[in-house]
């Protein structure tokens, strides 16, 4: 039996539907499309607004270059903060 389960968009707020794809989640949203975050990253997201707006510019242009389901993950996440 397959369950729907829902979560706020990382990066708009609005209701998507989330996978578990451990050690991340695969979240789809009517505005932001379909992306994967590990949960580690997104930990990092949800308390650094300026961060979340790069990395959605990040997904964004991922998506752009033909990626189907863009991935965000720590090692992302310490290249658009310059680490």
């Amino acid at each position: 039996m397959n369950t729907t389960r829902t979560s706020a968009c990382i990066f708009c707020g609005r209701v998507a539907s989330i996978q578990s794809v451990t050690p991340s989640v695969r979240l789809s949203c009517s505005v932001c499309g379909l992306y994967e975050v590990t949960t580690g990253a997104l930990g990092i997201l949800r308390n650094d607004v300026k961060l979340r707006a790069v990395a959605f510019a990040e997904i964004r242009r991922q998506m752009a270059a033909g990626v189907e389901c863009p991935q965000i993950n720590l090692e992302l996440i310490n290249k658009l903060k310059g680490l």
